[in-house]
């Protein structure tokens, strides 16, 4: 599996103090292991073309939120986060998004927390993964329903999520540097489970 963003390792996930609210369920570890679950979906699908979308989806999906609750606003409050800070956009950018990609990494992180998109309304793809990737990571609350996954691809890497989980959750702390961290473990475990 390789990360098809031009952004050093450290780079990839946002720093723990990015997230509004700091949180062992919706933090930089979440967020890190759903971008290794994100980078496995597009090489599982042949998704490539929805990298730099997929990518900014997952980086900005839960930087608003102010708690752990059920919350159908945090991706609408995500992007009003976007729009107004012009750094983190620039980090975008950085990363290979381009204007004409907005309005779909608008949807997708709008739907995630609020909604569905259907085959075959605009950006219908690039949500389905970004909600599949995030869903995958619902191993650590103990209730992932396979059927609410889109992609059987991703039905097929529902053991790998729980390894990843369990191998790495309490590894070494959020820092800068996590993904950096995280990454090496996540290639690990996909060697020795080539089958999750």
């Amino acid at each position: 599996m390789t990360i098809p963003i031009p952004l050093p390792l450290r780079d990839i996930v946002p720093p723990p103090e990015i997230f509004r609210f700091h949180s062992r369920l919706h933090g930089q570890r979440h967020v890190a292991r759903v971008m290794v679950h994100a980078f496995h979906l597009l090489e599982a699908t042949g998704a490539q073309d929805e990298a730099a979308r997929l990518w900014a989806s997952v980086y900005i999906h839960d930087i608003a939120r102010v708690d752990d609750g059920i919350s159908r606003r945090h991706g609408a409050d995500a992007w009003r986060r976007l729009e107004s800070e012009p750094e983190l956009m620039a980090t975008l950018v950085r990363g290979g998004v381009r204007q004409a990609d907005l309005e779909a990494i608008r949807t997708a992180v709008t739907k995630h927390s609020d909604g569905e998109v259907i085959a075959p309304k605009p950006h219908w793809r690039l949500t389905a993964l970004l909600k599949d990737a995030d869903g995958l990571d619902r191993v650590r609350l103990h209730d992932l329903d396979i059927r609410m996954l889109r992609h059987p691809e991703a039905r097929g890497m529902v053991q790998f999520a729980k390894r990843l989980l369990n191998e790495t959750d309490r590894l070494f702390p959020e820092s800068p540097d996590y993904f950096e961290r995280l990454w090496p473990e996540a290639q690990r475990i996909i060697r020795a489970y080539p089958s999750a």
